[in-house]
């Protein structure tokens, strides 16, 4: 028992105040005693920081695809290439044995979230004397009227996604043959054609297959000169960039709290 010193009333041993007079009975106060840094502390501090790191990670992506959304991509939603121009003296220019292999779980859920990607080239004659051909055709299909001609297999063709200065030279090779046997106007294995003296715009949302993408001239004539754009479009990919900064958000909360609490327990 504590006894007050002020008016003799007896308290309890650590009572702070008297219950009778309200005098104050101790001064020493306990003070919790500082913990010692410990593994599970360092732990928690370090995976505290690989999870701020991380968010800093998505966020940065996150405004990365919103930024080329808003900068790159036409009035139509597609992220466009810059303009490439092409010239051969062969009778066509062909991308070949494009495969394109689609998970059908992958291709309903997109389906579900407005489309599947959606693929655009848009080609302009240098030659105001001759319409510009391009078209898209199945392997299997194009295959017999492609391969028996003379043409420019497209090796590597710099389109500007990764570089901001001038473009590289188109790289082509060499594929020996003879003259188209007739236009590519008259034939009806193309899945998307057009043809024009100007600007000309084809549109193509793809399939699981083999695929050629060739440019020609219309008349089938050798000596091809045009300049040409690709884009693509990819659904909700404005909202992918969102997905990643909100993500990036919580991880980042969560590094916070803990490295908050962690650092607070082990004061005094």
């Amino acid at each position: 028992m504590v006894k007050c010193p002020n008016c003799g009333e007896e308290n309890r041993e650590k009572a702070v105040y008297c219950r009778k007079c309200g005098e104050k009975l101790q001064t020493n106060m306990y003070v919790k005693s500082k913990e010692p840094w410990g593994i599970v502390h360092i732990g928690v501090i370090l995976l505290s920081v690989l999870l701020l790191i991380t968010s800093f990670g998505l966020i940065m992506g996150g405004t990365g695809m919103r930024s080329v959304k808003n900068i790159m991509t036409d009035e139509d939603g597609y992220i466009m290439s810059k303009t490439q121009t092409i010239q051969v003296p062969s009778y066509g220019i062909v991308a070949d044995e494009i495969d394109i292999e689609l998970d059908q779980d992958a291709v309903r859920f997109f389906e579900r979230q407005g489309g599947f990607l959606s693929f655009k080239v848009t080609t302009e004659s240098l030659d105001p004397t001759k319409e510009v051909f391009i078209g898209v055709a199945r392997y299997a299909d194009a295959y017999s009227y492609i391969e028996p001609m003379e043409y420019h297999e497209v090796a590597d063709m710099d389109m500007g996604w990764e570089r901001i200065d001038e473009l590289q030279e188109p790289v082509y090779v060499l594929h020996p043959g003879d003259a188209p046997v007739t236009p590519p106007t008259e034939q009806d294995f193309w899945i998307v054609q057009g043809s024009s003296t100007g600007e000309q715009t084809i549109s193509w949302e793809p399939e699981g297959g083999n695929y050629y993408v060739v440019l020609m001239n219309a008349d089938g004539s050798e000596g091809i000169a045009a300049n040409i754009k690709i884009g693509v479009q990819v659904p909700f990919f404005g909202g992918i960039g969102d997905i990643l900064i909100g993500a990036g958000v919580v991880v980042g909360a969560i590094g916070l709290l803990m490295l908050y609490f962690t650092i607070k327990r082990n004061q005094p």
